[in-house]
Formats: structure tokens, C-alpha cells, sequence
């Protein structure tokens, strides 16, 4: 790490060189607050890092020099006049001097004002003592302080290499490497990747609004900053206004994005060094996941999550994680949709892609209800404000081509099976409109192949079912599924019979007995017996309305806990 500074910086947001002590500090030194020291130039540098301390009296002394160094004298071997001066202290200054300490009493009663006048020139500080102090015992306190700093650095940093190899070797997901960044810096963190778009963040105590605000546009803008003042190929730099510190993420000639620290205190082991540590071992997990798209579904699915568990402060917050990850909710429409399909497709990635060629946007990830994997999606609609009146046309027409989408993937089996819940105007209802697409989904029997476009089944079409999905996991509402068709799954599963099948079938048209015996597949004829064996087993009057509804509705609770699909 190079040891030149900016003398014309009032501060500096990175770390100082190897974690040394600045001039202030030393002047607080107990060894060199006894002789009372005053500064008389260069008040604004003494921030500047000190590398070590030497006592020069001597005029010629830069070839000596290597920088950041604390000199001290007493004038007494410095030549008669003062018209030295000027040439001495801009070679001291184009030394890298840390400042020039003078003792005052064995050559001079006050500081030359030349010596002052040239000090401020060259934005250098200037130090008088008052009072005698044993140059030995200064020297002595500042490097043992550096020392024991060097030496807490090189702990420090065994310290977060060892954290970070860790991380890496237990394939930790890149979001619980995020966040023990931040903790270990104490300041906010995000990764994100080469589109500007979040892929996980560490708020460290600021309110999340305030860390992902209009973080594309704020990110752009640093990126631009840094690229127009880039004087060389720096891996980690401090870029923008906001005073960001940033390193890229990548392996194998390969950048996938950036991690971004803000501005925060030191840390002994050099905040870049931390930074750089977990952008390997972000790299590192990422190759052991030997996916081309890991992080997108990865974030994907912890922003769904944390919507979903209610895992986020206020709606503005949680506006704010969809806008970084890409998913307008500004001025827009939303809904939640639930999908099911024969295989793993879509990816998160295609669903994405697909709803904005429509001029829609969309997260999604997959999880599973009731042991069946299913793809949740989060999709972000134009408002009636931007020419979009109809919002379930347009779910609709969307819906059509993720079907066919889903349906001309290699290896797929058929149609997926879909369902929304309520279009929302605010981030603060997408929750419940999720939950709802679950319940309805739930509720519905398996498909079985097809290669028809699916139907995009809403709350509002379904509400029985929908209530059914609520409370499908209620025992007493599996006790009432046994109660109404116990005695006709116990004789189907002993005789090997279809009269659950049959049933099905008539419930779907009880007004319609033959066209409910065409869609089971069996002549008229025997298809009323078999109504006739149902009634006997189960006691019933099937021609009775309420006991049809009764009926249906145990079989739609038994659909939804056995995943079948009607006739199966």
C-alpha cells in the first residue's frame, strides 16, 4: 500500500497507511504533551499518518527520507539567516514530511516567522514545544505505538482471513457473507451485481430506505465518478460523493459484480483488506455453486422471504429492497402469483425476461407447499396512469406466454398450473396477495399433462377453494375429509375399485349425470350403479343439494392434500 497523501485533503475517508498514528495523536502522547505543544502551521495535515520519528539538525536530510516522517529539532545545526528556509521545507514537503517538530529554547526563543510562513505554504504542520523534553523518550512512545499497532494489525487480519476462509469453506450463501461483513466493518454493505441491481445488502444500523434508496441511479453515478478520475488499475477504491468504498467480485478473468462498503470507522486490519477478503470468498462461493445465474434466484428468493415472514421495518422500506433488485413498485400495479409445474421450469431468470418484454417486471423463486415445489412471482404492473387499464388482461395475456414458455422447455410434461391473487396498488398488500395465489394453488388438484395453455385461476373465481387452502392443515377439517369419504377410500383402497374417481366426476355435473358419465368414462348404466354402491357406503342421498356440497367440499379438501388431478 503506498504511503503518499493528498497534503491538500482535510481528512481522508480510507484507512491510513498500515493503521499508523497521525500527528495529532502523537502530539496527545504523554511524551510529547510535556513539553506543551503548540501548532503554528498546517492545522488541517495533521491527520497525516506517521511512519516513524527522526531527530535531524543537519540542513540536508532528504536523501534519508523514505516519508511520512516525524522530524524533530532544536534549530541548533541549521545555517545563520533564514533564506534556506523556502528551499528546506519544499524538499521536506516533496519528501512526504508527516511534520516538522521544533524544540524551543537551544537555538530559538520563537519559531521564525519565515519558517512559519513557509510551512504554511507547503501546507505542512508545524509543531513548537515550550519546554525541553528528551527527544529519546518521544521517539521511544511513537514507535512502540506503531509497533504494538502493526502487530494488532497483523492479528486483525489473520483474525478476518480466518473468518473468511471459514465462510468460504462451508459454502456459506453469499447473504450470510454480507452480513458478517458489515458487522465486522460497523457500516452498511451491499453487493451488487454488474446491472446495479442488489443482490444482498447489511443496512448496520441505518434504516434500509437510507442504504438502498434509489440505489441504481446512486450507483451509476459513483461508477461514472470513478472511471473519469481513474489514474490506474486500483482493485479497491474509494469512489463518489457518498465516499463508498468498492472492490470487484470475480475469478477466472469473470466480474460478476461489486461489493460496496460505506464510509465508516478504521479497522485495524485495513477496511479495503476486509473488503477484499469477502469479495474472495463471495468468488469462492460462487464457483463451489457452479451456476452461471446463482446470485439472481438466490436474492430473489430472501427478498420473498423476508416479504412474506414480514422480515422489514415499514413499506417504504421494503419499496426500497424491490426497486434495488430490480422490480419497480413506484406508481405500479402488483400481484401475486402461485405456480406449479410437471418440472423445475422456468428459471427466476426467464420470468424476469418474459415480463419485461411485456413492460412488466417480476422476482420470483421457488419453494415448496406441501412437499411440491412451487414457483412464487411477484409481478409489477403498469398503472392505469401509464395507459394500463385493464391489469388481469394483461396478467392474462402474460400468463399465456409463460405457459407456452413452460411447455416448450425440453423435458416438460405439459402445462403449468397458475394462480393470482388480488391486484394491488401499494408494496404493503403484495404480501397477502402472494399468500392468496398460495391458498388458491393449494386448493387445486394436480394437472395432468397437457399441452393447452393454462388458466390463470384468481381469488375471486375460486373462493371455496381458496378458503379450503387456508385450512387445508386444520385437523379438524382433515377429520370432517375422513368423516364424509373415509368408508369410500377404505373400500377403493381394499378392493381396488374407482369410486372416488366416479364421484369426482359426478360432483363436477351433478345437474348433468350424463355428461358426468362421459367424463369418467363409463357407460350410463354403470355409472349409476356405481352412484347407487356410493350412496349405500356412504349413506347419503346424492340428489340432495346439501349433501352434494358437503360432498365437494370434502373433495376438494382431499384434492388439495393428495395433489391429484381430476379422473386420477
Amino acid at each position: 500500500m503506498s504511503l503518499k497523501t493528498n497534503r491538500n485533503s482535510t481528512s481522508s475517508r480510507t484507512d491510513r497507511p498500515d493503521n499508523l498514528p497521525t500527528v495529532a495523536e502523537v502530539l496527545r502522547l504523554p511524551a510529547v504533551a510535556g513539553g506543551l505543544p503548540r501548532v503554528l502551521a498546517g492545522q488541517p495535515q495533521l491527520g497525516n499518518a506517521v511512519r516513524w520519528v527522526h531527530v535531524v539538525e543537519a540542513r540536508d536530510v532528504t536523501e534519508l527520507l523514505d516519508g511520512h516522517e516525524l522530524l524533530l529539532a532544536t534549530g541548533v545545526g541549521w545555517p545563520e539567516g533564514d533564506g534556506w528556509m523556502a528551499g528546506y521545507i519544499a524538499e521536506l514537503a516533496a519528501a512526504d514530511v508527516a511534520g516538522l517538530v521544533l524544540e524551543l529554547g537551544s537555538r530559538y526563543r520563537q519559531a521564525p516567522e519565515r519558517l512559519v510562513e513557509c510551512c504554511l505554504n507547503q501546507s505542512m504542520p508545524l509543531v513548537v514545544l515550550e519546554r525541553k523534553v528528551k527527544f529519546v523518550s518521544i521517539t521511544e512512545a511513537v514507535h512502540g505505538r506503531i509497533i504494538a499497532e502493526q502487530m494488532g494489525a497483523l492479528r486483525a487480519r489473520d483474525e478476518v482471513h480466518a473468518l473468511f476462509s471459514g465462510l468460504s469453506l462451508r459454502g456459506s450463501p453469499a447473504d450470510y457473507i454480507v452480513a458478517q461483513l458489515g458487522a465486522v466493518l460497523g457500516s452498511p454493505v451491499v453487493l451488487e451485481d454488474m446491472a446495479h441491481q442488489v443482490v444482498a445488502f447489511e443496512a448496520s444500523g441505518k434504516s434500509e430506505e437510507e442504504v438502498l434508496g434509489s440505489w441504481e441511479s446512486r450507483s451509476r453515478s459513483a461508477h461514472r465518478a470513478r472511471r473519469e478520475q481513474a489514474t490506474g488499475d486500483v482493485r479497491t477504491a474509494t469512489m463518489g460523493t457518498e465516499g463508498w468504498l468498492v472492490t470487484p467480485v470475480e475469478a477466472r478473468g469473470a466480474r460478476w459484480g461489486y461489493l460496496v462498503a460505506f464510509d465508516g470507522t478504521p479497522h485495524p486490519a485495513g477496511r479495503a483488506l476486509v473488503l477484499e477478503q469477502a469479495a474472495v470468498a463471495l468468488s469462492l462461493s460462487r464457483l463451489a455453486d457452479g451456476t452461471a445465474e446463482n446470485w439472481t434466484p438466490a436474492a430473489q428468493h430472501w427478498l420473498l422471504a423476508s416479504l412474506l415472514q414480514g422480515r422489514y421495518r415499514s413499506d417504504v422500506a421494503l419499496a426500497a429492497r424491490f426497486e434495488a433488485m430490480g422490480l419497480p413498485v413506484a406508481q405500479r400495479r402488483l400481484c401475486g402469483i402461485a405456480l406449479r409445474t410437471p418440472s423445475d421450469m422456468p428459471s427466476s431468470s426467464e420470468v424476469g425476461r418474459l415480463a419485461r418484454s411485456m413492460g412488466f417486471g417480476a422476482v420470483a423463486s421457488w419453494t415448496e407447499q406441501g412437499g411440491t415445489k412451487v414457483l412464487l412471482i411477484a409481478l409489477s404492473l403498469p398503472s392505469p396512469r401509464q395507459g394500463r387499464e385493464h391489469p388481469e388482461a394483461d396478467m392474462d395475456a402474460w400468463a399465456a406466454k409463460l405457459s407456452a414458455l413452460t411447455r416448450e422447455t425440453p423435458g416438460s410434461t405439459g402445462s403449468p398450473t397458475m394462480a393470482a391473487g388480488a391486484v394491488v396498488d401499494h408494496i404493503g398488500g403484495l404480501a397477502a396477495s402472494l399468500q392468496e395465489a398460495l391458498d388458491v394453488l393449494g386448493s387445486l388438484p394436480g394437472t395432468a399433462a397437457s399441452p393447452q395453455p393454462a388458466t390463470l385461476h384468481r381469488t375471486s373465481d375460486r373462493a371455496l377453494r381458496r378458503l379450503i387452502g387456508q385450512l387445508r392443515g386444520d385437523p379438524r377439517l382433515q377429520s370432517y375429509v375422513e368423516l364424509s369419504l373415509g368408508t369410500l377410500l377404505q373400500h377403493d383402497a381394499h378392493h381396488g375399485s374407482d369410486l372416488m374417481q366416479v364421484l369426482r366426476a359426478y360432483l363436477a355435473h351433478p345437474g348433468n349425470r350424463t355428461r358426468a358419465a362421459a367424463n369418467s368414462h363409463l357407460s350410463r348404466s354403470v355409472f349409476y350403479q356405481r352412484l347407487e354402491t356410493i350412496g349405500d357406503l356412504l349413506g347419503v342421498d346424492l340428489s340432495d343439494g346439501e349433501v352434494i356440497a358437503e360432498l365437494q367440499a370434502a373433495a376438494i379438501t382431499w384434492e388439495a392434500t393428495q395433489g391429484r388431478a381430476p379422473g386420477n
